[in-house]
Parts: C-alpha cells; sequence; structure tokens
C-alpha cells in the first residue's frame, strides 16, 4: 500500500517543523515544503499529495486565494488551513476548505490529519 502524502504550505520554518510530526504520526510522507502559496500549487500539482495543510497568512498571494486553485489542480487532496484567522474560516470551506484548525490547537490538527489518513469525515472542526 502506497504511503499517503502530505504537502506543508507555511512562510514560518518553526510552524512547519511543529507540524512534521502530527503528519509522520498520522501515516504521512511528507513530498514537500512550501513557503508561499504560488509554490505550494506548482507542487500540489506535480505531486498531488492526499492532504495540504496551509497556512493563510503567506506573502504574495494569501492561502485563502490558493484554496480553490490547489482544489482545481490537485482536485483530490484535501486541505487543511492551518492558521490564526478564525475570521476566515467560512470563507476558507466556503473556498473548498475540507477543514480549518486555529494554530492554538495542536490536537485539533492532529485530529484531523489522523481523519484524513483514515478517510475519515471530517466535520467541522473547532477549538
Amino acid at each position: 500500500m502506497a504511503s499517503l502524502r502530505a504537502l506543508v504550505c507555511d512562510d514560518y520554518s518553526m510552524v512547519r517543523e511543529t507540524i512534521r510530526p502530527l503528519l509522520l504520526d498520522a501515516g504521512f510522507e511528507i513530498v514537500r515544503e512550501a513557503t508561499l502559496a504560488t509554490e505550494a500549487i506548482s507542487l500540489a500539482e506535480m505531486t498531488q499529495p492526499d492532504v495540504i495543510v496551509l497556512d493563510l497568512s503567506l506573502p504574495g498571494m494569501s492561502g485563502l486565494q490558493a484554496i480553490p486553485i490547489l482544489k482545481l489542480v490537485s482536485p483530490r487532496s484535501t486541505v487543511v488551513v492551518f492558521s490564526a484567522y478564525d475570521i476566515w474560516r467560512d470563507a476558507c470551506v466556503d473556498a473548498g476548505a475540507s477543514a480549518y484548525v486555529d494554530k492554538g490547537d495542536l490536537e485539533a490538527l492532529s485530529d484531523v490529519l489522523q481523519r484524513v489518513a483514515a478517510r475519515g469525515p471530517l466535520g467541522q472542526i473547532t477549538p
């Protein structure tokens, strides 16, 4: 069985480092990491990851702007927004994200990643 593949997009290396063990624990192979939304779009198109963990506040194009493009270039990818801007939760889901998790809630992110790995329903994630 092929391993599950993940793409992480956040412009802060410390956040990417924090996410890595959660992805690995859930059974994902981290295929690439990006610091820009435009980079994530290119990488998603190339790698077709099972999950994309995406920040909203990125230099240049925002994560919110990137969501529908990510879904277009990698339609089977589950987009999980991991950000500190809860005000944009509904907009993220409307744009095509499967889940929004507040950056302060690593337990919720771990839960979402475990459910994506199990191919289970995500439901609505609230901190």
